[in-house]
């Protein structure tokens, strides 16, 4: 009887042994999945963050002269058009765009962001430099009524990259042309 009582004591001790090691190993790479993801959705919003930062930081440097050629567009769009108004938003805009284009050219991306994202950036900027182009070449051309057709064929270039962006790190699309006015 001993016997039978010292064996089902030890099987027990060793069950129960058992069982306590299998939880910790079961709480252990429970920890280790929670951590990781815990990790890797503050690497997201660090990422989407950065996003953000670096879409003010871009707008924040083109807005000056962004607004100049959005308020040229805006006084040719006039139910009653100033022509004196037109002629001089268009010269501003002009040299507005040309200065927005040496600025597209030269500009760099200021955050910290994974290296396919700044690739994309990359991509895209050259996209906002024709745009700035364009719309010196259509002011260029006929300041008192420019066809912007060709330039916002080069914004709408530049807006799908960006759209990308944004989708890839879960945030919604930016009208970037209204951002920057």
């Amino acid at each position: 009887m001993k016997k039978w009582l010292l064996a089902i004591g030890l099987t027990t001790v060793l069950a129960l042994a058992g069982c306590g090691s299998s939880s910790t190993e079961g709480e252990s790479k429970a920890n280790g999945e929670e951590k990781s993801s815990q990790e890797k959705g503050s690497d997201e919003k660090a990422v989407k963050k950065e996003i953000l930062n670096a879409q003010m930081n871009m707008a924040n440097t083109f807005r000056p002269n962004h607004s100049k050629i959005a308020a040229y567009q805006t006084a040719v769009g006039e139910e009653e058009p100033d022509m004196e108004a037109i002629k001089t938003a268009g010269e501003e805009a002009k040299t507005a765009a040309k200065k927005a284009s040496e600025q597209a050219t030269n500009y760099e991306i200021k955050a910290d962001l994974p290296e396919e994202i700044t690739t994309k950036y990359e991509e895209a900027l050259p996209s906002l430099q024709s745009y700035y182009k364009e719309v010196g070449k259509a002011l260029e051309a006929d300041l008192e009524n420019a066809d912007f057709s060709t330039a916002n064929e080069k914004f709408k270039e530049f807006q799908s990259i960006m759209d990308t962006v944004y989708e890839d790190a879960g945030l919604l699309t930016t009208d970037l042309m209204k951002e920057f006015s």
